[in-house]
Parts: C-alpha cells; structure tokens; sequence
C-alpha cells in the first residue's frame, strides 16, 4: 500500500473536505488528489469528490468536481504548481455531475482539451425529437431515465446541462488505450454507461465510482438501453454492453483481471478515499471479490425477502435497506437499486414480474449466473 508515500499538503475536514495529498509513486511519478465539496443537503452524502491530477511530461487532470467547485478546483491545483495551461488535458471517469460539473469553469476561456469515453459524447447531446416525452425534452439523452425528481433536476440540472453542451469532447473508444507511457485507460460500463478507470505505472488504479470504499455504486438498468439506443454508436447493439448489473460485474471482473500479476495494485477511488478521519486505501482484488459477493448475498436477500409474497419495488427498498438511506430521494436511488437487481433476478429465472410486483420462481441461480459473466 501507498501509506507511506502519501504527504498531506493541505489539511481539510474529516471526511477530506479541501484536502490535497500529494502520492509519490516509486516510478517517481507523481499524483496529487484534490478532494473537492460534493454534498446536496441532507443524510445522502458520498464525501468530496476526488480529482487527480497526474504528473508527467504533460500532466493531466482526472474529474472536475460538481458544478460550482471548477475555481475552488483551480485554486488547489495552484497550490501545488499546476495551472490549466499546464494540463494536456482533463478526462472524464464518467458524465455524472459530481465529476463533470466544475469542467466548464476549467475550460471556459483556456482552451483546455477535454476526453471522455464515446458515449458520454453522445449521452450529453440534446435531441428533442427522439426525447422519450415532453416532459425530458431538453434535457440530454443521459437524464432522460433519471431517478431523481423534477423538483431536484429543475433546481441542480439546467444550468449544467446548457454548459455541457459547449463542450468540445476528444471521445476514448470501446477499447483499451494509453494516455502516455505507462498509464493505461479502460472502459469499465455499469454504475454509467461511459465509465473508464486508469491504471498507472501498474501501481494505481484511479477508479472512479467503479470501486468504491465503505459503499457499493449505484447500478444503471438495463431497462435504459432501448430509451437511449438512438444515440448511441451502432456497435453497441445488447443492453448489458453498458447498463445494468450486468455490465457493472463484468467491469468489476475485468478490473479483477487487471490486477492479476500486479502486486497490491491500489484503488485512489473518485469518493471516501479519505472517511471519518481515516484513508481507505483498497487492494483491487480483494475489493473486486468484495463487490462480487456483496451483489450475489443482496440479490438472494431479494429472493429471500420475497418468499411466497409478491411485492413493489418500493416495497422491496423500504424492506431491503436501512430507513436513514430512504430519506428524500434516497427512496428513488434505492428503488432504482433494487429494479437493477430484479433485472438480474429475472434473467437467472430467479424472479418474475407481474402487474407491477415481483414474485420469487422458488429458484436460485442468480449465483450461478453473476459467477458465469465475462
């Protein structure tokens, strides 16, 4: 582990609220993480948002932070010597606004370049006519299934949007690539359609939400795919290429293979890198196998809650996760949640849905079917 190449250059609050940390990896490379404000009221709160900037040649910077911390961003990278003309770039770990908001105060007027997977390219456009109602019309593709509510979207969502679309998108592929000698980019879909994790000099992975510490991301549905297929590129054709939980276990597999032959590669995830007053370093492999059981044990939970009793999604969430994490739009994220999971279900045979509830088959291969993705 990292531990004792890490220096605190500045200090912040016991979640990592403002702290900048400095990470000395024995190639001599160094990354420095910038842990910007990320909270929305109330008891939903990940931590600060940690953005990465990467030293080389040409330095560049992963996420940019919400909406309304781009110069608090700035300020940070200042601090330890890097300005926005200094970074070769900025690259997207994926296109939710707790990542992507702060880039347009990056951007504007510096002519940073920006890269991002290829679908958050697409995802971000907005295209009335193929909108699924009225109701989404001028929002992009990527909020047009959004699980929060109106009254949060009207509040967070406008302004951000309209500042996206002024962006000028380098698109990554659906294969792997390389930033630069010894770091590598790989598009990992699940928790979002577009996110990618980088590995460099086979020491670190910046995850992104991808692997997370002391909490599980928040699984897409597969469900999205045929809403948002006009806008995607034609050779993404199946639903679990990237949404559902599908596509976040084979991610999460895919990482797992990764760090084979690579001794204690070390997670920095984009949240909870530093929590309750204590570093959360995450050895790939073991936090990978984690991530793995902890969905198998939770879909069986499902199964197991159901017994002979057919019930709602809402039903299922407010039984399935503890009440404090139901609070507000903690209701709609878990529902959400829990959709994804039955998605999952229904494809093992594990469960099938009518007039709105679930109902258990009185079988049990969702196991079988999460150990058997690729």
């Amino acid at each position: 582990m990292l531990y004792d190449r890490m220096k605190i250059l500045h200090p912040g609050d016991d979640s990592g609220n403002d702290m900048i940390v400095q990470i000395s990896l024995s190639t001599g490379r160094d990354i420095f993480a910038l842990g910007t404000k990320n909270h929305y009221g109330g008891d939903w709160d990940l931590g600060p948002t940690w953005n990465y900037v990467v030293s080389g040649d040409k330095p560049f910077l992963v996420d940019a932070g919400r909406r309304g911390t781009g110069q608090r961003l700035l300020e940070m990278m200042d601090y330890v010597g890097i300005k926005a003309d200094d970074l070769d770039f900025v690259i997207l770990s994926h296109g939710h606004e707790d990542h992507d908001g702060g880039l347009f105060a990056l951007t504007e007027g510096t002519g940073l370049k920006v890269k991002a997977h290829e679908t958050y390219q697409r995802l971000i456009e907005v295209e009335p006519s193929r909108a699924p109602s009225a109701r989404v019309a001028q929002f992009p593709a990527s909020c047009w299934y959004c699980p929060m509510l109106d009254s949060f979207t009207q509040q967070h969502c406008l302004d951000y949007h309209q500042e996206r679309r002024s962006f000028t998108i380098t698109p990554i592929g659906q294969d792997d690539h390389d930033l630069g000698q010894g770091i590598s980019v790989h598009h990992v879909p699940g928790h979002s359609p577009d996110c990618l994790a980088f590995v460099i000099d086979d020491e670190v992975m910046l995850t992104g939400d991808t692997i997370l510490p002391e909490i599980t991301p928040h699984p897409t549905k597969e469900a999205y795919f045929e809403g948002t297929r006009c806008m995607l590129p034609s050779h993404y054709d199946r639903a679990d290429q990237l949404y559902g939980l599908r596509a976040y276990i084979r991610s999460v597999k895919r990482l797992r293979s990764i760090s084979k032959g690579l001794s204690s590669l070390t997670a920095l995830p984009a949240h909870r890198l530093f929590s309750r007053g204590k570093w959360n370093l995450l050895d790939v492999a073991v936090r990978c196998d984690e991530l793995i059981n902890h969905h198998i044990q939770r879909c069986s939970d499902i199964i197991n809650l159901l017994g002979d009793q057919p019930r709602t999604p809402e039903e299922i969430a407010r039984a399935h996760f503890e009440p404090h994490l139901l609070k507000g739009f903690g209701i709609h994220l878990a529902m959400n949640e829990v959709i994804s999971r039955c998605e999952l279900l229904e494809s093992s045979g594990d469960i099938v849905w009518n007039d709105g509830k679930v109902a258990s088959t009185g079988k049990q291969g969702v196991e079988t079917l999460i150990k058997e993705i690729q």
